[in-house]
């Protein structure tokens, strides 16, 4: 029992310090979503920097069922250098391309 509350003292300090954070706000600047029967799609972006969009539908490969997904996200690391990943992701495995878009 002592150490039941030992955790839950530490989880609570932890909260504590992690709402503290000086790390600034990050807001949805544009987001848009999509779904139907046979799929979804969205697009966000956000204050930080970041932006993704993917586009998904059902495939069938022999007897069984599966989503196939395209997309592409974009983030700002923390040396200035921005990224964009595109991917599809299929009954073949997931294959990413990585590409510097802007160096600082």
């Amino acid at each position: 029992m002592l150490a039941l509350k030992v955790f839950v003292f530490g989880f609570l300090v932890a909260a504590a310090f992690a709402q503290s954070s000086d790390a600034p706000v990050v807001e949805i600047l544009t987001e848009k979503t999509y779904v139907n029967e046979d799929g979804y799609n969205f697009v966000y972006k956000t204050s930080d920097g970041v932006s993704r969009q993917e586009d998904a539908h059902l495939i069938t490969v022999g007897e069984k069922q599966g989503i196939s997904v395209k997309g592409s996200y974009s983030y700002t690391a923390p040396d200035g250098v921005t990224y964009e990943v595109s991917f599809t992701a299929d009954d073949k495995g997931y294959k990413p391309t990585i590409r510097v878009l802007d160096k600082q």
